[in-house]
Protein backbone atom coordinates (compact mmCIF):
# COMPACT_ATOMS: atom_id res chain seq x y z
CA UNK A 1 0.00 0.00 0.00
CA UNK A 2 2.38 2.09 0.91
CA UNK A 3 4.88 1.49 -2.12
CA UNK A 4 1.72 2.44 -4.21
CA UNK A 5 0.86 5.29 -2.60
CA UNK A 6 4.60 6.79 -3.06
CA UNK A 7 4.55 5.87 -6.93
CA UNK A 8 1.35 7.68 -7.23
CA UNK A 9 2.80 10.95 -5.48
CA UNK A 10 6.03 11.01 -8.10
CA UNK A 11 3.61 11.02 -10.71
CA UNK A 12 1.52 13.47 -9.54
CA UNK A 13 5.30 15.85 -9.08
CA UNK A 14 6.26 15.20 -12.14
CA UNK A 15 3.00 15.52 -13.69
CA UNK A 16 2.40 19.01 -11.94
CA UNK A 17 5.98 20.12 -12.61
CA UNK A 18 5.48 19.57 -16.31
CA UNK A 19 1.72 20.56 -16.52
CA UNK A 20 1.39 23.56 -18.26
CA UNK A 21 3.26 22.59 -21.41
CA UNK A 22 6.40 25.04 -23.19
CA UNK A 23 4.90 27.76 -21.44
CA UNK A 24 2.69 29.19 -18.24
CA UNK A 25 1.20 32.01 -17.26
CA UNK A 26 0.78 34.41 -14.59
CA UNK A 27 -1.45 32.48 -11.66
CA UNK A 28 -4.42 34.65 -11.06
CA UNK A 29 -6.72 33.17 -13.92
CA UNK A 30 -9.82 30.84 -12.27
CA UNK A 31 -8.85 27.20 -12.33
CA UNK A 32 -9.98 23.91 -11.10
CA UNK A 33 -7.23 22.52 -8.78
CA UNK A 34 -6.63 19.13 -8.21
CA UNK A 35 -5.87 18.00 -4.90
CA UNK A 36 -3.79 14.89 -3.35
CA UNK A 37 -2.86 14.47 0.08
CA UNK A 38 -1.16 12.17 2.12
CA UNK A 39 -0.53 11.96 6.16
CA UNK A 40 -0.36 10.50 9.69
CA UNK A 41 -3.53 10.98 11.91
CA UNK A 42 -4.63 9.57 15.29
CA UNK A 43 -8.09 9.43 17.03
CA UNK A 44 -9.40 11.32 20.26
CA UNK A 45 -12.61 11.56 21.99
CA UNK A 46 -15.13 8.59 21.83
CA UNK A 47 -13.04 7.29 18.65
CA UNK A 48 -9.57 7.26 20.82
CA UNK A 49 -11.32 4.83 23.11
CA UNK A 50 -11.87 2.32 19.66
CA UNK A 51 -9.01 3.35 17.50
CA UNK A 52 -5.57 5.02 17.50
CA UNK A 53 -3.22 6.30 15.08
CA UNK A 54 -2.85 5.69 11.07
CA UNK A 55 -2.75 7.35 8.15
CA UNK A 56 -4.77 9.54 5.62
CA UNK A 57 -4.96 10.08 2.05
CA UNK A 58 -7.25 12.70 0.96
CA UNK A 59 -8.77 13.77 -1.93
CA UNK A 60 -10.28 17.18 -3.39
CA UNK A 61 -11.45 19.08 -6.56
CA UNK A 62 -12.34 22.82 -6.05
CA UNK A 63 -12.63 26.00 -8.22
CA UNK A 64 -10.98 29.35 -7.86
CA UNK A 65 -12.17 32.28 -9.54
CA UNK A 66 -9.70 34.68 -11.42
CA UNK A 67 -8.21 36.99 -9.35
CA UNK A 68 -9.35 35.57 -6.20
CA UNK A 69 -8.21 33.44 -3.46
CA UNK A 70 -11.48 31.57 -2.79
CA UNK A 71 -12.19 27.76 -2.84
CA UNK A 72 -15.21 26.44 -3.48
CA UNK A 73 -15.16 22.29 -4.70
CA UNK A 74 -16.08 19.21 -2.60
CA UNK A 75 -13.18 16.83 -0.62
CA UNK A 76 -12.71 13.41 0.60
CA UNK A 77 -10.51 11.64 3.48
CA UNK A 78 -9.89 8.17 3.76
CA UNK A 79 -8.31 6.74 7.07
CA UNK A 80 -7.22 3.42 7.79
CA UNK A 81 -4.20 1.69 10.13
CA UNK A 82 -3.78 -1.17 12.59
CA UNK A 83 -4.12 0.42 15.92
CA UNK A 84 -7.14 -1.01 18.00
CA UNK A 85 -8.34 -0.70 21.09
CA UNK A 86 -11.58 -2.57 21.24
CA UNK A 87 -11.12 -6.36 20.14
CA UNK A 88 -14.82 -7.13 19.09
CA UNK A 89 -13.83 -11.01 18.78
CA UNK A 90 -12.68 -11.62 22.12
CA UNK A 91 -15.75 -13.62 22.57
CA UNK A 92 -14.96 -15.94 19.43
CA UNK A 93 -11.20 -16.97 20.86
CA UNK A 94 -10.12 -19.76 22.96
CA UNK A 95 -8.63 -19.13 26.34
CA UNK A 96 -5.17 -18.83 24.84
CA UNK A 97 -6.34 -16.17 22.41
CA UNK A 98 -6.63 -17.80 19.09
CA UNK A 99 -9.49 -17.75 16.56
CA UNK A 100 -10.53 -21.59 15.03
CA UNK A 101 -11.34 -21.82 11.44
CA UNK A 102 -13.37 -24.05 9.87
CA UNK A 103 -10.31 -26.28 9.10
CA UNK A 104 -9.85 -26.64 13.25
CA UNK A 105 -6.89 -24.51 12.92
CA UNK A 106 -6.43 -21.10 14.29
CA UNK A 107 -6.78 -18.52 11.90
CA UNK A 108 -5.25 -15.34 10.87
CA UNK A 109 -7.72 -12.73 11.74
CA UNK A 110 -6.47 -9.48 11.29
CA UNK A 111 -8.75 -6.05 12.89
CA UNK A 112 -8.39 -2.86 10.86
CA UNK A 113 -10.15 0.21 11.00
CA UNK A 114 -11.49 2.41 8.13
CA UNK A 115 -12.65 5.78 8.37
CA UNK A 116 -14.20 7.76 5.05
CA UNK A 117 -15.04 11.66 5.38
CA UNK A 118 -17.04 13.16 2.20
CA UNK A 119 -18.20 16.48 2.12
CA UNK A 120 -18.20 20.51 -0.01
CA UNK A 121 -15.41 22.38 1.18
CA UNK A 122 -14.75 26.04 1.14
CA UNK A 123 -10.95 27.91 1.45
CA UNK A 124 -9.44 31.06 1.32
CA UNK A 125 -5.44 32.02 0.99
CA UNK A 126 -4.34 34.57 2.98
CA UNK A 127 -1.08 36.00 0.95
CA UNK A 128 2.30 36.54 2.17
CA UNK A 129 4.85 38.40 -0.48
CA UNK A 130 4.23 39.03 -3.71
CA UNK A 131 2.65 35.74 -4.70
CA UNK A 132 -1.04 36.58 -4.04
CA UNK A 133 -1.53 32.97 -4.35
CA UNK A 134 0.68 31.59 -1.77
CA UNK A 135 0.27 32.24 2.09
CA UNK A 136 -1.65 30.88 5.15
CA UNK A 137 -4.55 28.55 3.79
CA UNK A 138 -7.79 27.82 5.85
CA UNK A 139 -10.40 25.55 4.49
CA UNK A 140 -13.52 23.86 6.22
CA UNK A 141 -15.82 21.19 5.09
CA UNK A 142 -19.32 20.15 6.25
CA UNK A 143 -20.47 16.53 5.94
CA UNK A 144 -20.42 12.91 6.83
CA UNK A 145 -18.11 11.16 8.43
CA UNK A 146 -18.46 7.07 9.12
CA UNK A 147 -16.38 4.66 10.78
CA UNK A 148 -15.74 0.47 11.05
CA UNK A 149 -13.62 -1.97 12.26
CA UNK A 150 -12.44 -4.65 8.72
CA UNK A 151 -11.95 -8.07 9.21
CA UNK A 152 -8.29 -8.82 6.99
CA UNK A 153 -9.75 -12.58 7.12
CA UNK A 154 -7.37 -15.60 6.28
CA UNK A 155 -6.79 -16.46 2.87
CA UNK A 156 -6.52 -20.46 3.61
CA UNK A 157 -9.18 -20.96 5.89
CA UNK A 158 -12.78 -19.23 7.11
CA UNK A 159 -14.00 -18.40 10.39
CA UNK A 160 -17.92 -19.56 10.75
CA UNK A 161 -18.96 -16.32 12.83
CA UNK A 162 -17.73 -14.20 10.29
CA UNK A 163 -19.76 -14.81 7.47
CA UNK A 164 -21.03 -12.70 5.04
CA UNK A 165 -24.27 -12.39 6.98
CA UNK A 166 -22.74 -12.08 10.17
CA UNK A 167 -20.02 -9.58 10.42
CA UNK A 168 -21.56 -6.85 10.25
CA UNK A 169 -22.76 -7.20 13.25
CA UNK A 170 -19.01 -7.18 14.76
CA UNK A 171 -17.52 -4.20 12.62
CA UNK A 172 -18.92 -1.31 15.01
CA UNK A 173 -20.28 0.62 12.22
CA UNK A 174 -20.83 4.19 13.25
CA UNK A 175 -21.58 7.76 11.41
CA UNK A 176 -22.86 10.81 11.31
CA UNK A 177 -22.60 14.83 10.29
CA UNK A 178 -19.17 16.38 10.79
CA UNK A 179 -16.68 19.34 10.64
CA UNK A 180 -13.17 19.37 8.91
CA UNK A 181 -10.93 22.06 9.48
CA UNK A 182 -7.66 22.42 7.84
CA UNK A 183 -5.07 25.42 9.11
CA UNK A 184 -1.47 25.43 7.03
CA UNK A 185 0.77 26.83 4.29
CA UNK A 186 -1.05 26.42 0.34
CA UNK A 187 1.44 27.76 -2.62
CA UNK A 188 -0.33 27.88 -6.66
CA UNK A 189 3.24 28.82 -7.61
CA UNK A 190 3.37 32.22 -10.47
CA UNK A 191 5.26 29.77 -13.39
CA UNK A 192 2.56 27.40 -12.49
CA UNK A 193 5.32 24.28 -11.61
CA UNK A 194 5.51 23.58 -7.60
CA UNK A 195 2.00 23.94 -6.22
CA UNK A 196 1.62 22.09 -2.80
CA UNK A 197 0.27 22.78 0.64
CA UNK A 198 1.15 21.52 4.20
CA UNK A 199 -0.94 21.71 7.66
CA UNK A 200 -2.62 20.72 10.13
CA UNK A 201 -6.40 19.04 10.20
CA UNK A 202 -9.11 18.11 13.22
CA UNK A 203 -12.28 16.75 12.08
CA UNK A 204 -14.84 16.84 14.72
CA UNK A 205 -17.72 14.04 13.74
CA UNK A 206 -21.22 13.73 15.83
CA UNK A 207 -22.37 10.20 15.12
CA UNK A 208 -23.85 6.82 16.15
CA UNK A 209 -23.83 3.21 15.90
CA UNK A 210 -25.72 2.66 12.49
CA UNK A 211 -25.97 -1.56 13.29
CA UNK A 212 -29.29 -3.16 14.45
CA UNK A 213 -27.35 -5.44 16.55
CA UNK A 214 -24.14 -5.47 18.26
CA UNK A 215 -23.15 -9.53 19.05
CA UNK A 216 -20.06 -8.37 21.15
CA UNK A 217 -22.96 -7.43 23.54
CA UNK A 218 -25.47 -9.66 22.53
CA UNK A 219 -27.85 -6.78 22.29
CA UNK A 220 -28.41 -3.48 19.85
CA UNK A 221 -26.01 -1.10 20.35
CA UNK A 222 -26.00 2.29 22.46
CA UNK A 223 -28.64 4.87 21.22
CA UNK A 224 -26.01 7.98 22.90
CA UNK A 225 -24.30 10.41 20.24
CA UNK A 226 -20.47 9.96 20.26
CA UNK A 227 -17.99 12.84 19.51
CA UNK A 228 -15.25 11.61 16.97
CA UNK A 229 -12.12 13.35 16.75
CA UNK A 230 -9.53 12.88 14.09
CA UNK A 231 -6.22 15.24 14.32
CA UNK A 232 -3.69 14.98 11.38
CA UNK A 233 -1.20 16.12 9.59
CA UNK A 234 -1.53 16.35 5.75
CA UNK A 235 1.28 17.94 3.01
CA UNK A 236 0.30 17.17 -0.92
CA UNK A 237 0.56 18.39 -4.41
CA UNK A 238 -1.97 20.35 -6.29
CA UNK A 239 -2.91 19.99 -9.77
CA UNK A 240 -4.18 23.43 -10.95
CA UNK A 241 -5.75 23.59 -14.76
CA UNK A 242 -6.01 27.15 -15.49
CA UNK A 243 -8.63 29.01 -17.62
CA UNK A 244 -7.66 32.12 -19.10
CA UNK A 245 -4.36 33.54 -21.22
CA UNK A 246 -2.65 35.07 -18.55
CA UNK A 247 -0.89 38.41 -17.96
CA UNK A 248 2.64 37.57 -17.94
CA UNK A 249 4.34 34.62 -19.46
CA UNK A 250 7.18 32.37 -18.42
CA UNK A 251 9.18 30.71 -20.59
CA UNK A 252 11.56 27.51 -20.00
Amino acid sequence: MLRTLHLIAAFLLVAALGAQGLAGAKNLDGAVLVHLGYGPMTSAGDLGDRFGSGWSLDGGLTWVPKNSNLEFGFRAQYGFGTELKEDVLSGIRTREGFIIGNQRAPADIQLRQRQLFIGPAAGYTLALGQNKRAGIHLKTSLGYFFHRIRFQEDVVQSVPQLQPNLSPSYDQLTGGFAIHQFVGYQQLALDRRLNFFLGAEVMAGFTKALRNFDIPTGAPPSTEGRTDIVLGVKAGLIIPLYFGEGREIFYK
